[in-house]
């Protein structure tokens, strides 16, 4: 367990730990991103795409991919989770760099304080002075969360064709300190 933390949104207390993520974790955060996804994309992406996301397949990635995962215990169950890469990936424009890869946490949790903690521990875990992430452009509410975290625009875009139109990720950096 990282720590127990207590947040504070829309005048509602609640208690919440971090701690690495596991294979243990895989149906929990599966659901996460799954639901996250339903919450937060469903007026961003296409509807055909959204509509073929799969609850078995956001699980099967989970139990794949359990490294580098920070999940967010409130209520006894995992309510969010961060990824983290030490080493960014091809695509990015800013290197050498780190990245956060993902950064979700259900929407009754949200404003809580918990993905703040979550991108705060990420941020402690890597070693590069500077950590890129991928926002889709049009997602509003983690833009200006990233900002006021300190990240910014870098003119990078990370285009990729789906079913039923096209993402558009924005690449954004923070110089952190040495």
């Amino acid at each position: 367990m990282i720590e127990k933390i207590e947040g504070k949104g829309r005048g509602i207390k609640i208690k919440f730990y971090l701690r690495d993520g596991s294979v243990e974790d895989a149906e929990q955060k599966g659901f996460v991103h799954f639901t996250s996804w339903k919450e937060t994309y469903s007026d961003l992406m296409p509807k055909d795409y959204l509509d073929k996301l799969k609850l078995e397949n956001c699980i099967n990635s989970a139990k794949e991919y359990p490294q580098n995962t920070i999940v967010a215990i409130a209520d006894n169950i995992v309510v969010g989770f961060s990824g983290y890469l030490e080493d960014s990936r091809d695509i990015a424009s800013v290197n050498p760099s780190s990245e956060i890869m993902a950064i979700y946490v259900l929407k009754k949790y949200q404003k809580k304080g918990i993905g703040y903690a979550l991108m705060q521990e990420s941020l402690k875990r890597v070693t590069k002075s500077k950590v890129i992430l991928f926002v889709l452009k049009g997602n509003d509410n983690a833009i200006n969360f990233y900002k006021k975290i300190g990240f910014d625009f870098t003119a990078h875009k990370y285009i990729r064709p789906i079913i039923g139109g096209e993402l558009v990720e924005l690449e954004m950096v923070l110089q952190c300190e040495e």
